[in-house]
């Protein structure tokens, strides 16, 4: 029901905002003749391509699908700045009408309509543009998190946490390149990935497309390993399907499972949330440390507890645990605003470190992006972390 209830907002948003700038485009061109035609069945032909590529896409051929879903992509970003520049011009015309901040003031002037049109739209797209140019490079960030109880580790350990990549028709290979260009740079004793690797495993099935992709993932050699959980993503593309590729790459898959990389700590990769559609239900973060406990015995208990979860959802329960840390993705620091603002009242921390008690969190705001290859609230990352005990 939750998953339900956000789709249907997500679907009503994203209908109310194109239905509001669909009747002020049309107004706005009103007397402008076969421009305002022209105008509208561009406009309804890139607000229906996105819902159309998820509705249609088991009905229509691959090659139709997969251009709707890009076309789609693409302009949800200008699609958002195109609203909010709308409705504060809107505002500003209202303002200027019931304040008389101009003299006779109407709603709209009958000269000019078409450029206020240009005007917003170029704006749109250029913001756009900065975004798309932002969302290319991603940021090397840097953090230390002490850990203080038990034996701890005799030395830091250095963990390069990255999530979201999103690899798909959308995030390239070279964005997966520049990705591991950062890691390989800072040589991290591990590799931690928060989920969402896989955006769409059906467009790596070309031999050519998965070899190369392979091999960028495969090339990480980290002492201590590559781990990875899954995201609410590979779930939508196929689990199974995902999970065995990222494994055929030399990734270890951690889905509810636990491991002592190194013998330095207790590392728990949960399975995602979403797990719930299949009709299945994770197990506690509790149940899976107890079960580590019992087979590795006492001297387990002085090993500091790390948890990759890829949803920062219910942080209390790595708390409750006695977790070290924990490091998850999933929320893009909002990716476009206003989205973030939206964030911050979902999440109790959706990005950056955090504590709560003596467990530590880094949510980072991940390395790829979904949807638009555009970002407007912050930086693409991989984040740097050395772990060390007090």
């Amino acid at each position: 029901m939750p998953l339900i209830l956000f789709f249907g907002l997500v679907a009503t948003a994203y209908t109310l905002m194109n239905g509001y700038m669909f009747v002020r485009l049309f107004s706005v061109l009103k007397g402008t003749g076969i421009l305002r035609g022209l105008a509208c069945a561009v406009f309804l032909l890139f607000a229906a391509s996105f819902p159309a590529s998820r509705f249609l896409r088991n009905f229509l051929p691959r090659p139709a699908a997969d251009f709707l879903f890009v076309l789609g992509s693409l302009y949800l970003a200008p699609m958002i700045n195109g609203f909010l520049l709308t409705l504060a011009a809107d505002f500003l015309r209202m303002l200027n009408y019931h304040l008389a901040l101009t003299s006779n003031p109407p709603y709209y002037a009958d000269s000019g309509r078409e450029n206020a049109v240009a005007v917003i739209l170029l704006l749109s797209l250029f913001l756009s543009f900065l975004g798309a140019v932002n969302a290319v490079f991603p940021a090397a960030r840097e953090a230390s998190i002490q850990w203080s109880g038990g034996r701890g580790t005799e030395s830091s350990v250095k963990i390069a946490l990255v999530s979201d990549i999103h690899l798909g028709k959308i995030n390239p290979l070279s964005r997966l390149n520049r990705i591991a260009g950062l890691i390989k740079s800072r040589s991290p004793d591990i590799v931690l990935i928060a989920g969402d690797t896989i955006d769409d495993v059906s467009w790596m099935r070309s031999p050519e497309r998965r070899a190369a992709i392979a091999s960028v993932l495969s090339s990480f050699s980290p002492r201590l390993g590559v781990w990875a959980v899954p995201g609410n993503h590979e779930y939508y593309s196929g689990i199974e399907e995902s999970a065995g590729f990222l494994k055929s790459c030399g990734i270890n898959v951690m889905r509810d499972e636990w491991a002592v990389p190194g013998g330095e700590f207790l590392l728990i990769g949960r399975d995602d949330l979403t797990i719930a559609r299949t009709g299945k239900e994770r197990a506690s973060l509790a149940s899976i440390i107890s079960s580590a406990r019992s087979a590795l015995g006492p001297a387990s208990r002085s090993l500091p507890v790390i948890v990759l979860d890829h949803q920062p959802f219910r942080l209390e329960e790595a708390e409750q645990a006695g977790a070290a840390l924990q490091l998850s993705g999933h929320t893009h620091k909002g990716q476009l605003f206003p989205a973030n603002l939206l964030m911050a009242l979902i999440y109790e921390k959706y990005y950056g470190l955090y504590k709560k008690g003596a467990t530590n969190y880094y949510i980072t705001s991940g390395a790829g992006t979904w949807g638009p290859p555009v970002r407007t609230t912050g930086r693409p990352e991989v984040v740097f972390i050395d772990f060390f005990a007090q």
